[in-house]
């Protein structure tokens, strides 16, 4: 499926309040060598995160992380004693496919799946769409401990500032 389509079917599952301030990105560059991209984020225009090809690569010697199953070649995931503190991802952590094959998956799959699993990005994907309610989202802040998934649950408060997650 093209990214395109992937996109709009993003936009349409977000929550009420983020419709027209989150927004996702992909882009691969063409005539690098091994079709290096990446994908972002943003939130009212400025850039949260960033899944990187080439950052994983130099990072970690990878092309994805074990949590998001893409079939390329992985890293582990990182333990949260080796995290930066105030920061909602590693540099290279995810890569521009971790993202893409997630955003996918995300789009074919029931809500309860995607809350539940251990992919972040799927996670993330989640609690920003609009079957997710807030009573099961404050559910969650107790038990969820990724910062990716933390950071995507501040944007889903009723909030007009952004959240402190870059």
């Amino acid at each position: 499926m093209k990214w395109s389509k992937i996109r709009k079917e993003l936009h349409v599952r977000l929550a009420d309040n983020l419709k027209k301030r989150l927004d996702y990105h992909l882009t691969t560059y063409k005539n690098s060598i091994g079709y290096l991209g990446r994908a972002w984020v943003t939130y009212d225009g400025k850039e949260l995160v960033n899944f990187s090809n080439q950052d994983t690569w130099i990072e970690f010697k990878s092309y994805s992380n074990a949590l998001a199953d893409t079939g390329y070649i992985s890293h582990e995931p990182l333990n949260d004693t080796d995290r930066t503190e105030g920061k909602i991802m590693e540099r290279g952590e995810f890569s521009k496919y971790d993202f893409a094959e997630t955003a996918w998956r995300f789009i074919n799959l029931d809500i309860d799946s995607a809350i539940s699993s251990e992919n972040p990005i799927l996670r993330s994907l989640a609690v920003v769409d609009r079957r997710i309610g807030k009573r099961r989202l404050e559910a969650m802040k107790d038990t969820e401990t990724h910062p990716l998934v933390l950071g995507f649950m501040e944007l889903r408060k009723e909030r007009n500032t952004l959240p402190n997650i870059v």
